[in-house]
């Protein structure tokens, strides 16, 4: 796939594209059914397929306040689009000067002239320009006016909700990282290096690696997870705790630590990818360190009977890939 950062960059086709639009913040089922209709209509039309994206995420710009923590970075999105099998993404720099501009000019600005899109697929609810006032059905007159087609893909449910990066998000904080997964068409993943620690885990048998991630990416909420831990070609099984570890520490600062199960050896300084399987139990503190060593012994106890009723068969692959794709037991 072809990487453009910058739309003054691109090369415009003269035949035209198929543009598929939106953030994509974790590449959930939407977002991935927005995509693969992009890239089939491309092939029908012998045409390019290309993914537009805004990077950073307009509310970092535009409400620098305001909390946000995401579900992918640009680098992990990009790979997710490229795996999708699509042929150019171009990042477009999101700036003020940009969130200014009225949604007919943003429209014939990147999409007629700079871009010449034949066809534009886009979710249902996208909006663009300033405040965020054009909408869809803009989209589909002025497509008309501009001489390019539109496809508005309607909503995808999940049960009984409408899928999205905010119910994944909900989902996560919550700790049902099985349910996410599901809406994400893979196990929920974080990246991290591995940095020192206080070395408490070493002391009580467990001795853990502590990953240093950016605070702005999303952390599924505090408790033991059973994950599958990636490093390189590697897959391990591993014991993660998300958490502030109330029975040694008062700072409140979250901190994500794992033990990798039947592992030795130095991962000081080494990136490590968890992919959360399923969630163990909810933080707590222990009234003592023997009671606290005890609950491991049994969190592991229980990350053992899982692994060899349901996730054995993660083992078996190799490579990380973009994503840890969902295996379960009978599926």
């Amino acid at each position: 796939m072809e990487i453009v950062y910058g739309i003054n960059d691109y090369q415009k086709n003269q035949g035209g594209i198929v543009l598929a639009l939106g953030n994509f913040d974790g590449l959930h089922l939407a977002h991935r059914d927005i995509i693969q209709r992009t890239r089939q209509e491309a092939l029908r039309k012998a045409l390019k397929s290309v993914v537009f994206l805004l990077d950073p995420h307009p509310v970092k710009v535009l409400y620098p306040g305001r909390e946000l923590q995401l579900l992918t970075t640009l680098e992990e999105k990009l790979e997710k689009i490229e795996a999708l099998g699509v042929d150019v993404a171009i990042v477009e720099p999101f700036t003020a000067e940009i969130s200014t501009l009225s949604p007919f000019y943003f429209v014939e600005k990147y999409f007629k002239n700079h871009l010449n899109v034949a066809k534009v697929i886009v979710g249902y609810d996208y909006t663009f320009g300033r405040r965020g006032k054009g909408t869809v059905n803009h989209l589909l007159r002025w497509g008309e006016q501009l001489g390019f087609e539109v496809e508005i893909v309607s909503p995808i449910m999940y049960e009984n909700d409408v899928v999205s990066s905010s119910l994944v998000r909900g989902l996560l904080l919550n700790g049902e990282v099985e349910r996410a997964a599901k809406i994400l068409g893979c196990f929920y993943q974080r990246k991290g290096r591995v940095v020192h620690g206080d070395g408490r885990g070493r002391q009580v048998g467990f001795p853990t690696a502590n990953l240093e991630i950016p605070a702005d990416l999303l952390l599924p909420g505090r408790g033991g997870y059973l994950s599958l831990v990636l490093r390189g070609a590697e897959r391990h099984f591993g014991l993660t705790n998300i958490g502030t570890k109330p029975t040694f520490c008062q700072d409140n600062q979250t901190t994500t630590e794992v033990y990798i199960l039947d592992f030795t050896g130095d991962l000081y300084h080494e990136e490590l990818t968890l992919c959360f399987l399923h969630r163990i139990r909810e933080e707590r503190a222990f009234d003592s360190i023997a009671a606290f060593k005890h609950q491991v012994g049994q969190d592991v106890a229980a990350a053992r009977k899982f692994i060899r009723d349901e996730y054995g068969p993660l083992l078996e692959k190799t490579g990380s890939g973009p994503c840890c794709p969902i295996f379960t037991k009978g599926g």
